[in-house]
């Protein structure tokens, strides 16, 4: 875009000057559509810009004057010079201020969508955010052919210490296993607080024994200050979802009813029976 800029305020600046030396001095008016250069060189680069496309007017100006013999004088080259220079600077200036407005209103919507997609506790992406991901996920794995797993995983027994201890003291629970979690997973993966002490784990190109790996690290991660039950489900052609993470979900509430600490893989089948790996 610059270049482009560039060559275009020289292409009209030339043009003007072709168009002074053509016409003579009868309509030496048309000197001032420099001034459609300068803005658009304002425009493009700010103030600095558009001083410097005016002194370039200005250079062109004296040429023509020279070449026509036309004695402008001290005056003369003094305004023509004061008009350049302040179109060249306030075009400048106000396109600087625009530019600088935009920016920040920019910086506004991101900061707004990325608090709308992070779970206010934990800092964690929140289930907008995995939503998102999820189907960005299963375009992937299904152009690609990767493997796509997902765990679901819930805090054991978080309610026993709200009732204990209260819920500041479960929140402060929740938020140091969401870093424990953070911290124990693979920098590919995405950590998601459904809500309560429920997170989703997506696990992109990642088959079910690795996952069940990633899974036993996540659950070593908690102690000694929780543990928590794993369901994984690794995704199958032309499943849905809401379906996979349901396989998933299902898979959690067996490891938790097994006693929890422990983590269940999720049979291809809907109709098959969980595998249960302790730790």
């Amino acid at each position: 875009m610059g270049r482009s800029a560039v060559a275009v305020c020289a292409l009209l600046m030339v043009g003007v000057t072709a168009l002074r030396i053509a016409v003579s001095n009868p309509i030496e008016a048309v000197g001032f559509l420099y001034t459609i250069p300068i803005s658009l060189a304002a425009v493009e680069f700010g103030w600095r810009g558009g001083l410097a496309a005016a002194a370039s007017a200005i250079m062109l100006t004296v040429f023509w004057a020279e070449l026509q013999i036309v004695p402008l004088g001290v005056v003369g080259y003094a305004a023509r010079g004061f008009t350049f220079a302040s179109v060249g600077l306030l075009v400048g200036l106000q396109a600087e201020q625009l530019r600088t407005l935009l920016q920040e209103r920019e910086r506004l919507v991101d900061e707004l969508r990325a608090t709308a997609m992070r779970d206010q506790l934990t800092g964690l992406a929140n289930r907008r955010a995995s939503d998102e991901r999820l189907a960005y996920e299963l375009r992937t794995a299904g152009r690609s052919a990767r493997p796509l797993s997902v765990a679901m995983v819930d805090l054991d027994k978080l309610k026993l210490v709200n009732d204990r201890y209260g819920h500041a003291q479960g929140d402060r629970l929740i938020q140091r296993c969401a870093q424990a979690l953070r911290v124990a997973a693979r920098e590919t993966d995405l950590i998601a607080r459904l809500g309560g002490d429920e997170f989703l784990v997506l696990l992109p190109d990642c088959p079910g024994t690795e996952a069940r790996d990633v899974a036993l690290r996540l659950l070593d991660a908690l102690r000694p200050d929780h543990s928590a039950s794993i369901g994984i489900a690794t995704w199958e052609p032309h499943e849905r979802g809401d379906e996979l993470i349901s396989r998933a979900d299902h898979a959690m509430y067996s490891a938790k009813m097994a006693g929890g600490a422990r983590v269940a893989l999720a049979p291809e089948s809907p109709w098959g029976r969980p595998l249960l790996a302790a730790i």
